[in-house]
């Protein structure tokens, strides 16, 4: 027998207890937060109001950011089928809406909704913002015939079936790319990578779970932005800061990956006038969108 390892001679009964009632290690999830300078954006957005008349938020900006980076960065823009890393041909953002009780107080009949903006790297932070605005409009106002049809089919179906059935109805999408729109079920309806946003609560760091079905890269959580002391040239200033927690799925981006990810958000977001230059965005050939999840398997090397 090998003699790498030896029992304690004691320890403590938390330590006995919790080998015995945790299983091992099985979640692929990376974690990581940062704070961004966000005078610099703020003031870009400020200035497209100014401009324009149309109101831009950090979300908004956070994911024409995240869009850019991955059309920058193809193969970060992937998924896993059948076991399997593919890569995506369209960088495709879901972000979150909430729909809130009609009185706006009650947390009971609050619901969570969202809106997938399809190939959002050929997106202006404008452009992001007019389409995810009408999306919202139509959920809050339950004008929208997919989830109304999705959220009938789960009142129906018993919880010991929803699971395996959603399980399922993932798989054929995402492994087996079935077109299952005429069930009320949208192609690929989480896209890449998911932004959600709790900054309007007024809360500045928290971590989103990833959602198993799913099979985006992770999920990016906006805080709110919020004053703090900062060193700029020796000296200590106030400085507007908005704070970024992320997500990863381990499976499809590893160490090095995510601190390139990280880097290339912090640099669009602190350098706003990037944002909107398309040119950051490798140019691909047009190809018209299916609607229907098109992956390409990575070449064996």
């Amino acid at each position: 027998m090998t003699e790498r390892y030896f029992r304690p001679q004691s320890v403590s009964a938390f330590r006995v207890l919790a080998p015995i009632i945790w299983d091992g290690p099985r979640d692929p999830t990376i974690l990581g937060d940062t704070d961004i300078n966000a005078g610099p954006l703020l003031a870009h957005l400020e200035a497209h109001h100014a401009r324009t008349g149309q109101k831009l938020t950090v979300t908004h900006a956070v994911a024409r950011a995240v869009a850019s980076v991955l059309g920058a960065h193809p193969d970060l823009n992937c998924l896993v089928r059948r076991g399997r890393i593919w890569m995506r041909r369209d960088v495709d953002v879901f972000l979150q809406v909430a729909v809130p009780h009609a009185d706006g107080k009650k947390l009971a009949g609050a619901d969570l909704s969202g809106a997938v903006i399809r190939q959002a790297d050929k997106r202006t932070t404008a452009e992001i913002a007019t389409e995810l605005q009408a999306t919202a409009d139509k959920i809050r106002k339950n004008d929208d015939p997919l989830l109304r049809q999705t959220k009938q089919m789960l009142s129906v179906l018993p919880p010991f079936i929803s699971r395996p059935f959603l399980r399922l109805l993932a798989y054929l999408n995402h492994d087996w790319g079935w077109d299952l729109r005429w069930m009320g079920v949208p192609d690929d309806p989480f896209g890449s990578i998911m932004v959600t946003s709790l900054g309007m609560y007024g809360i500045r760091f928290a971590y989103a779970p990833l959602f198993p079905n799913a099979r985006s890269i992770g999920v990016l959580l906006v805080g709110g932005v919020y004053e703090r002391p900062a060193v700029v040239d020796g000296q200590v200033v106030v400085q507007k800061s908005l704070p970024l927690c992320i997500a990863l799925d381990h499976r499809m981006i590893d160490g090095l990956q995510a601190s390139v990810f990280a880097r290339e958000v912090v640099r669009r977001l602190e350098n706003p006038a990037l944002l909107d230059d398309l040119s950051w965005s490798v140019p691909r050939p047009y190809h018209p969108s299916t609607g229907i999840l098109e992956a390409a398997p990575v070449a064996k090397t």
